[in-house]
Parts: C-alpha cells; structure tokens; sequence
C-alpha cells in the first residue's frame, strides 16, 4: 500500500474463500466413512447419529455457501479493479454527519461533488466501514480523492488518498 493512501482494501487471492471447504470436507469424510467417531461424537452430545450427521451436514452446506459467495465476491471485486470499472471523485468533504445508534453503532455520511457515502461500523465488508474511520480523518473540508464501486444506490469505497496532510 502506498504510505500516501489512508485507506485502501487489501484484496488476496479469491481463491483463498474456498479454503474452508476443505477441513470441512475432510470432517465429513470422516464422519461418513468411519461410524465408530461419529458414534462417539453423538454419544457425547447425547443425539443419535442421524441428528448429528444431519445437524453437522446442515451447518457445512450453510459453511460452503458462504465460502462461494465470498470468493464470487473477491473475485468480481478484484476484476472490477483490474479492468479499471469503477468511478473516482476528487474534491472535499461536504455535508458530513456522523450518527451514533443507542446500540453503539456509528453512521457516516458525506458528499465530495454530489457523489454521496455512506459507511457503517455495523457490517463487516471489503470496502471501507465505520471500523476503518476510527481517527476522524473524514470531517466537513477534507480534501481527498476516492475510489469507489458502485451497486445500485450505495457507493462502496476501496481507496482514500488524502490531498492536503492530516
């Protein structure tokens, strides 16, 4: 990362999303091919071994799933960056607002060039979130260039360069 980036999403290989498939196949493999564990297993739980290997079945369909869509997600991520099909605004920070929930959780909002932002510290996510602005960097006259996704109404943030020193 460039040491004049404040922010930018450090994307791996999507390939790494489907690296959970794997313990998880192999404890299936296990648990299938070897009955006396899984025996054992719902013994110790006190559930026969249907419910166990169809509880366990459940949860691993639910485990894989997720691993899928996140690499679909990495890699359409990576190839929106690669092939430059994002937009860029350069400007300042205007109307900036910042709203804490009575659950703790904090809302940004701000416009550069009448391109609206929103982020949260609500939901994990590859882009920029509440959790990466814990310095106050972003306030009402900051400068800055970003890069940004965007999905129907929202604008996903992936790069903040400051333009004037913080």
């Amino acid at each position: 990362m460039n040491s004049d980036v404040y922010f930018e999403t450090q994307i791996g290989f999507a390939l790494d999303q489907l690296l959970p498939i794997f313990p998880i196949a192999l404890i299936l493999f296990i648990l299938f091919k070897f009955s006396d564990v899984t025996q054992y297993i719902s013994e110790i739980l006190k559930i026969s071994s249907n419910k166990f290997l169809l509880g366990f079945g459940f949860l691993s369909c639910v485990l894989v799933s997720d691993s899928i869509f996140g690499y679909f997600k990495v890699s359409h991520l990576r190839q929106i960056i690669d092939e430059k099909k994002y937009q860029v605004v350069v400007g300042c920070v205007k109307h900036y607002n910042s709203e804490t929930s009575p659950t703790n959780y904090r809302t940004e909002t701000f416009l550069i060039k009448n391109t609206k932002f929103q982020f949260s510290n609500y939901t994990q996510s590859l882009y920029f979130t509440g959790d990466d602005h814990t310095d106050n960097f972003i306030n009402e006259g900051q400068c800055m260039e970003v890069s940004y996704v965007r999905d129907g109404q929202k604008n996903h943030i992936f790069k903040i360069v400051p333009l004037t020193s913080r």
